[in-house]
């Protein structure tokens, strides 16, 4: 067993960086990854002096999903076992209303199953002209379960429903077409871009950028009604606080 850390963390001005640091295992999504991926968002939304959260990876793929092997030695968990790693799965794929400062996933290689649910749970992605993004579930044999609300809220049930049955992998370019991504660069120019984006983000009122976020969450949970409500509150919030 390696005792390279299975995340790195490193910061670039007011950004946190998340490097995922599985290479030999195409940073498949194990438990622990998963733990250390969480407390890493955590405790950069606790931290004052950062501003916004960049999540990439080592080695040719961003994450080739969900571990499988270790997931094989997990048959014979009981049932609070099981419950345990459902919910450890659910915050992964709810990561980015885990805090109030935008995430941008900076991808490449490979971006598949639960790792491009990882990277689309991100407020932004900006991804390597090179990556490819795929739902591999159910040519591997597997329902494609915990991966299918993310993927149908950010594009939709008919894209989504395509991806998820067809397991054919996409281009960055497609993923773009989709909603998937928000930027295509070189692959040699992708933490670099994110990192742009991030000082951009770090320009701006903290208050605003924050705020314009939580009720950006709001308007994608909410009704429209609803989200306007929400809209009006934190505009009268910031009205207040700029007085």
């Amino acid at each position: 067993m390696s005792d390279e850390p299975v995340l790195l963390t490193s910061n670039k001005e007011t950004t946190r960086v998340l490097t995922l640091n599985r290479p030999n295992k195409l940073n498949a999504m194990s438990h622990a990854l998963v733990q250390e991926l969480i407390k890493g968002v955590d405790d950069a939304h606790s931290d004052e002096t950062i501003t916004s959260i960049i999540i990439n990876a080592e080695g040719r793929a961003f994450s080739a999903g969900a571990d499988i092997k270790e997931a094989a030695t997990r048959h014979g968990d009981s049932a609070e076992e099981a419950r345990l790693h459902f919910n450890n799965s659910r915050a992964i794929y709810e990561l980015g209303s885990r805090t109030d400062k935008p995430i941008i996933a900076a991808v490449h290689g490979y971006v598949l199953g639960g790792g491009c649910n990882l990277a689309i749970s991100a407020d932004m992605v900006v991804a390597g002209e090179n990556a490819v993004f795929g739902y591999p579930e159910v040519k591997r044999g597997l329902a494609a379960t915990m991966v299918t609300p993310g993927l149908v809220h950010r594009i939709g049930p008919k894209a989504a429903f395509e991806l998820l049955t067809l397991a054919e992998d996409i281009s960055a370019k497609r993923a773009l077409e989709l909603g998937l991504i928000n930027r295509i660069v070189p692959d040699d120019k992708i933490l670099d871009e994110a990192i742009s984006m991030a000082k951009t983000l770090a320009g701006f009122n903290q208050r605003a950028i924050r705020t314009t976020k939580r009720v950006f969450l709001k308007s994608t949970e909410m009704p429209f009604a609803q989200s306007l409500d929400a809209a009006g509150e934190a505009m009268l919030q910031m009205r207040e606080i700029g007085k």
